[in-house]
């Protein structure tokens, strides 16, 4: 066979292989939309009678959970970033003999079951009052966000060449003054993006906060969950949670269109450095 020939056939093989991956990965969430569209959990391929009558029929509780959800998401976010940006600069810059060490404990939330904090976060808010709380459900959420907050800071900072804040330092700034003016700026485009991905996965987190929630803290997924479990799938659930499809979708086209994934590893600057 050509050599040309077989180009095509192999290339044409790519495309439908990746084209397969694609389909498999949109397929559910287009069954989702669809449905919530046709005011029905009975999905079907009558495009015709689309409406808008299951969002109408969202309840106040609904939208009181997704607003909560939101709230609490931007504080942790924020937060976590806060928290994070001092902590890595000291890991990396001041190479910290336990910075292994430190960079494993992080990942512990990320890597023991989130049920089993939860159940864990549980026996202990139950004995010093903050089961069911708006603060209990922050500071569950900052378990996470800090873990996912450190790791791209550290990546961020470690893509960053010492020798900017060498260079401040020569010029008369000390190491504040060279971590807030030479750094942050430098940070900004890759902690703008870590602070979406942070945001989008408190939005979303479900088991750590299912046993500690309560009627006045609980967030949408747990809310949607809830429903769910006692009233069945109900047509306004499948359009709240259309919309927590919504959201993310918008998050990631704000990432892939004004930031990219090319700032994960640090900025553009950095790179040429």
């Amino acid at each position: 066979m050509p050599r040309g020939l077989l180009r095509v056939f192999a290339n044409l093989g790519w495309t439908v292989y990746v084209v397969a991956i694609v389909t498999w990965l949109l397929f559910p969430l287009s069954l989702i939309l669809l449905s919530s569209f046709q005011g029905t959990i009975s999905i079907t391929t009558d495009v015709s009678n689309l409406n808008v009558s299951a969002y109408e029929a969202i309840p106040d509780r609904y939208w009181n959970s997704l607003w909560f959800t939101v709230q609490i998401s931007v504080v942790a976010t924020v937060t976590a970033l806060l928290v994070s940006v001092p902590a890595a600069w000291a890991m990396v810059r001041g190479k910290l003999a336990e910075r292994r060490f430190l960079s494993n404990v992080v990942l512990l939330p990320d890597v023991v079951p989130h049920i089993i904090l939860g159940i864990a976060l549980l026996t202990l808010y139950l004995q010093i009052g903050l089961a069911r709380t708006w603060l209990g459900m922050l500071l569950a959420m900052l378990s996470l966000s800090l873990a996912m907050g450190l790791r791209f800071t550290e990546a961020l900072l470690e893509g960053l060449p010492e020798e900017y804040e060498l260079a401040a330092e020569t010029m008369g700034a000390n190491k504040l003054q060279a971590l807030v003016l030479i750094l942050m700026p430098l940070m900004a485009p890759g902690l703008a993006t870590a602070a979406l991905f942070i945001f989008i996965s408190n939005m979303v987190t479900f088991e750590l906060l299912f046993f500690i929630s309560g009627p006045n803290a609980s967030p949408i997924a747990v809310r949607l969950f809830s429903d769910i479990i006692d009233r069945g799938i109900m047509p306004h659930s499948v359009a709240m949670a259309s919309i927590m499809i919504y959201i993310s979708i918008a998050f990631y086209v704000i990432v892939a269109l004004t930031l990219g994934p090319k700032y994960l590893a640090g900025s553009t600057v950095s790179r040429k450095g």
